[in-house]
């Protein structure tokens, strides 16, 4: 998708997104919030600070106060290729601490903790996906940790979910198996892969159970977790 495409959704991304998401009897801010939450998680398991925080093609902006609210952050960046979803996340998210670029007025610095990217690299071309990784992990400290989440087109629900939802309407999807492939070639080592989302709210009682099913790649959603190799 062009970011004259991205621009258009930008004001309704909210009311899409709504729409699609209907069938699961959840919200965005639910899985938003599962997605910040099982990161922060993971990082200190692993017993990284995080100060500094990147979430790439931010969109609307909505995961970076939760990002900075759960991690106790300095300073959360947030960059998209779409300048009116930039102009949004400004207007929206005025706090001190909470910075929106478009990616064009974007310089990777190598001060960032942890990256942070959900649902992009299937808007993204094939052919570009490798350059947007060398600017992540250019962002990166070194030893700073990638938080890759991405749809899993292993899951039907996931499957039925997109088909609802305009701005997927162009999306490449990527597997488990792809992301792990394109991430390592991309200079990051793997550190662990997490796949969360198996039951919608109507089967909510099962939920403890996706405890044990995590390292099983067939969730509504995955986490790739990985560190800056270089």
């Amino acid at each position: 998708m062009s970011p004259a495409e991205f621009d258009r959704f930008a004001r309704r991304y909210d009311e899409d997104l709504a729409k699609s998401l209907v069938v699961t009897g959840e919200s965005r801010e639910f899985y938003a919030q599962k997605r910040v939450d099982w990161s922060a998680h993971c990082a200190a398991q692993l017993g990284h600070t995080v100060r500094r925080i990147l979430d790439y093609g931010c969109g609307d902006g909505a995961n970076v106060p939760m990002l900075a609210a759960r991690f106790n952050a300095e300073h959360v960046l947030g960059v998209d290729v779409s300048a009116e979803s930039i102009a949004v996340a400004r207007q929206t998210n005025p706090a001190s601490g909470m910075q929106f670029l478009c990616t064009s007025e974007w310089t990777p610095d190598g001060t960032i903790d942890l990256a942070f990217t959900n649902g992009v690299f299937h808007h993204i071309r094939p052919a570009e996906r490798a350059a947007c990784l060398e600017g992540i992990r250019r962002a990166l400290r070194p030893d700073g940790l990638f938080a890759f989440w991405e749809n899993n087109p292993w899951n039907p629900g996931t499957q039925f979910v997109m088909s609802r939802c305009a701005f997927d309407e162009h999306a490449i999807k990527i597997s488990p198996l792809k992301a792990k492939k394109l991430l390592s070639s991309a200079g990051f080592k793997i550190l662990r892969t997490d796949s969360l989302f198996y039951f919608p709210r109507q089967l909510s009682f099962l939920r403890p159970a996706e405890a044990w099913l995590r390292p099983l790649p067939l969730g509504g959603q995955y986490l790739v977790l990985c560190e800056n190799a270089s």
